[in-house]
């Protein structure tokens, strides 16, 4: 979720607006109450700012970089996060920096609607398909390119600064067939591979999305996931439903996530979210056999 910042009266008023030409600012704010499963509920706020800066060459080539603030501010030290360059034309699109690699692209996830603390797509079953990106450096290169309904893409994050996960190469393709849509990814580096594949269908106001997903760890038990989820959209107000479980040596760590919006107007939005998850392997954060239950409500303020 990106939210905005605006330090001064000017960017108030010129906010979302082109500043010259090919320079553009946009962002979001947030403010409400969140619990994060600790029982209590907190002040919650939150902030962010896009930058992108877009040109042409005299051949007809589009190049040009997005710079996310929020992302770029909480990777002090890396030169990488929140920034992108691109350069598109005929031949497709080229992408270098915190973009998602072929396997993210390609994959559709199953949350919808919003919440200012993301407890619907927080919970312990939830997928973002993120694959095998950041295993290094997060500085992804990747080509991308489209062909009537079908696309494809390759990506590339190098095993900088000797991480020793190796070089991070990944492949996708997606494509739609009326309502109906799929994407295949795989991506690899020395010790793992992900393989994965979603669909989704639209049907009028509702939406859907199935994922599954196989991570294969050397000397270490292989995990998969799968995670569904629907979305309903009429008028001002949208609502998201998902479920989704990891299974890893026969445990399951599994949960399931509601979002629900509704469109003030002028930017603002209302956003009630909820996620509940269960644990039956232990994670970083919480041991095996216990559940927690998140939650926040909120104003998101887009310009």
């Amino acid at each position: 979720m990106k939210k905005a910042l605006l330090a001064t009266t000017a960017l108030v008023t010129m906010s979302g607006a082109a500043y010259a030409q090919g320079v553009t600012l946009s962002g979001f704010a947030e403010a409400g109450i969140a619990d994060g499963g600790s029982g209590d509920a907190e002040f919650h706020q939150d902030v962010d700012v896009t930058f992108k800066m877009e040109s042409m060459t005299d051949a007809g080539l589009t190049f040009g970089t997005a710079v996310d603030l929020d992302e770029d501010a909480g990777s002090v030290g890396s030169d990488d996060g929140g920034v992108a360059a691109y350069i598109k034309g005929p031949f497709g699109n080229v992408t270098l920096g915190d973009t998602d690699g072929g396997f993210d692209w390609a994959l559709s996830e199953v949350g919808g609607a919003g919440a200012i603390a993301d407890n619907h797509t927080g919970h312990a079953g939830y997928n973002g398909n993120a694959g095998l990106d950041g295993s290094n450096d997060g500085q992804i290169l990747r080509y991308d390119n489209t062909f009537g309904d079908l696309g494809i893409a390759l990506s590339f994050e190098q095993d900088a600064g000797g991480a020793g996960m190796g070089d991070v190469i990944g492949v996708g393709a997606k494509g739609g067939f009326g309502d109906f849509g799929i994407g295949v990814g795989f991506q690899q580096h020395d010790s793992a591979s992900v393989s994965g594949v979603s669909v989704t269908a639209a049907f009028g106001e509702i939406s859907g999305a199935l994922n599954y997903s196989q991570t294969s760890n050397d000397g270490a038990e292989d995990t998969s996931h799968v995670g569904l989820g629907a979305t309903y959209s009429s008028g001002a107000t949208t609502v998201n439903v998902n479920f989704g479980r990891n299974e890893k040596g026969g445990a399951d760590n599994t949960g399931f996530g509601v979002a629900a919006t509704y469109a003030l107007g002028g930017g603002a939005t209302l956003q009630f979210g909820y996620g509940n998850s269960e644990f039956g392997y232990a994670t970083k954060d919480d041991a095996a056999g216990t559940e927690k239950d998140t939650w926040s409500l909120g104003l998101v303020m887009s310009f």
